[in-house]
């Protein structure tokens, strides 16, 4: 098993993250996975309900942060995509390289 990194959890709080994220929802209008606008004035939590709302908008690092990337960078979201898209490298990195990976001569061992 590889050991982590010492800046594994880097760029996940604090002023520079804030900074990117303030950034990218100035700038950013749609999702970068499903290309549909985001509603940037939604709340993380409906106030009626008081559950997680996944059309809010999320900050999507570029590359996951545990392939040591710059944490910095990323892209405007929906809560929903980025999840979904998270959930999807998470079963990947546990299930293996896959059969097509191996095939067309790919290292995917980082996933």
């Amino acid at each position: 098993m590889q050991a982590r990194s010492l800046n594994y959890r880097r760029g996940r709080s604090g002023r520079p993250l804030q900074r990117a994220k303030d950034r990218v929802y100035a700038e950013e209008t749609h999702c970068c996975r499903c290309g549909q606008p985001v509603d940037k004035t939604l709340p993380y939590r409906d106030p009626v309900t008081g559950e997680v709302n996944p059309e809010s908008k999320s900050f999507d690092h570029l590359t996951e942060l545990d392939l040591e990337s710059d944490p910095y960078d990323g892209h405007l979201a929906h809560l929903r995509c980025n999840a979904s898209a998270g959930a999807r490298y998470v079963n990947a990195k546990r299930s293996g390289p896959t059969e097509e990976a191996l095939t067309a001569g790919i290292d995917d061992s980082l996933l």
